[in-house]
């Protein structure tokens, strides 16, 4: 077969590209033996080969450089590539810097996020093993140590957790009712309707947590308070649970269990909820207590009758001391081996005492 049409019609198309063909022109020129002189000249016309510019060949090859060889192949044909559809080790490459740290943010947050599970389980678990068998108040997304004796009477343990009540008082926060819990839980169901009696003389917080709503009437633990003070405390609560029939009082002391059951059954007293001591204790432990057992020290319980005696024989009114002589008493089933140290001391301080 004559070759002649073929280098005629195919010299001018390389002499206007001044560039070798790609590798397919070869394909071209293999296949020119098998086809006619009118097949050939009708491929070379339809075939378009860009003419590069001879500035621009160095940038064309660094841009080529970091492409794809399917990108780079459909460059050389004159063909682009969709923009939205970057090359696939582009992708691959693109995706791993932003799917690295999603993938290690979402593990570093799964462990925070148990962590912080983990602690608030423990951290619940503990605040119901230190309030035994006090009754909690478990409802609108609240867990607190905090019973409603009555509608406007609320006993609860301490509010710990802030640094105004010092170290202990705030690890406390841990394993008590949190002080800010406690805030939201006033702001939330009595707001600007409140207001806090503190009974603990070991530990106090700053009054302007509460807004300023906070009176203390302060003795030990495990201790009773002179009769005048539970006088004072009376009249106060009175006198706020007047103002407003919406208004509450809120008593504490530490566990807000025995000096809180104290304070609040003669306030049920002088209220005249129950006309006998006994009656308002029970009511009081039953209320506060799953068991019924929260004011049962004896010392602590002759104070409320004490007090029941002065609102029946002194109308409330507090009366002078009386000048009382210890003649003597007698300890039963003591070991032979120990000899007790005896103190016998009043609310001034310390009257009498025997050293070991």
């Amino acid at each position: 077969m004559d070759n002649g049409p073929a280098d005629s019609s195919s010299s001018p198309a390389a002499e206007a590209s001044d560039v070798q063909l790609p590798a397919a022109t070869d394909l071209g020129q293999q296949s020119l033996t098998h086809d006619s002189p009118s097949k050939l000249s009708s491929w070379a016309k339809n075939l378009k080969i860009p003419q590069p510019f001879a500035a621009s060949q160095e940038d064309s090859q660094t841009e080529t450089a970091g492409k794809s060889p399917l990108a780079r192949f459909t460059s050389g044909i004159g063909l682009r590539s969709s923009p939205k559809s970057p090359p696939a080790y582009e992708s691959n490459e693109g995706n791993s810097p932003t799917t690295q740290p999603g993938f290690l943010g979402t593990i570093t947050n799964g462990i925070v996020n148990t962590s912080k599970n983990a602690v608030k389980a423990v951290q619940v678990k503990a605040r119901h093993v230190v309030s035994q068998n006090k009754r909690r108040f478990q409802e609108g997304g609240f867990d607190l140590d905090m019973t409603y004796i009555t509608e406007n009477i609320i006993a609860m343990g301490f509010p710990a957790g802030d640094m105004s009540s010092g170290f202990f008082g705030y690890v406390e926060g841990f394993y008590r009712n949190h002080m800010e819990e406690v805030i939201r839980f006033f702001e939330t169901y009595h707001k600007d309707k409140y207001k806090v009696y503190n009974l603990c003389s070991e530990r106090l917080y700053d009054a302007s947590l509460f807004e300023g709503k906070v009176a203390s009437f302060p003795f030990d633990d495990h201790n009773c308070p002179p009769i005048r003070l539970i006088i004072s405390f009376c009249q106060s609560a009175y006198s706020w649970l007047k103002e407003d029939i919406e208004n509450v009082v809120v008593v504490h002391c530490k566990a807000g269990m025995a000096r809180t059951g104290l304070m609040i059954s003669s306030l049920l007293l002088y209220l005249k909820f129950f006309p006998t001591a006994e009656e308002s204790i029970d009511y009081y432990n039953q209320k506060r207590c799953v068991d019924g057992k929260g004011l049962v020290l004896p010392s602590q319980i002759r104070y409320v009758k004490y007090f029941e005696r002065t609102l029946i024989y002194f109308n409330g009114e507090n009366q002078p001391g009386r000048r009382c002589i210890l003649r003597g008493f007698r300890l039963h089933h003591c070991p032979y081996w120990i000899r007790p140290s005896i103190t016998v001391s009043d609310h001034n301080g310390t009257a009498y005492f025997v050293r070991k």
